[in-house]
């Protein structure tokens, strides 16, 4: 992924998923000395703190890393919304079509066994 690590950001008190995002070198190491979540964002192709704007800023509480070393875990203490929406998590939007085609044994089959929503039967 060009040197770019997903991360899954969590509420640390609620444990609610509150965003997916991307992290570079510089982003986990400002991250980790400053104690603020600091992304890198592949559409402004720049180094981000989440809140630089809109002063929803994301305080670390803690940091895992995954059990292949290619994905990060922060759990945090979120300062408004997360989502630029205005929504407290950016997981917000319900997918009717993947929960229906979930119901049925071979829509949950996919699922499990590597289907994503881009791909087709």
């Amino acid at each position: 992924m060009g040197g770019l690590v997903p991360v899954v950001v969590q509420d640390a008190a609620t444990g609610s998923v509150l965003m997916q995002a991307f992290m570079d070198r510089e982003a986990l190491i400002k991250t980790l000395t400053t104690g603020y979540m600091h992304y890198w964002s592949r559409s402004r192709r720049r180094l981000w703190m989440k809140g630089e704007s809109s002063g929803s800023t994301q305080a670390v509480e803690e940091a895992w890393l995954d059990c292949d070393g290619d994905a990060l875990l922060f759990k945090v203490v979120q300062r408004g919304q997360c989502c630029h929406e205005g929504f407290y998590t950016c997981f917000h939007n319900e997918v009717p079509s993947l929960l229906a085609s979930a119901q049925g044994p071979s829509g949950a089959k996919d699922l499990r066994h590597g289907g994503s929503l881009g791909q087709g039967p």
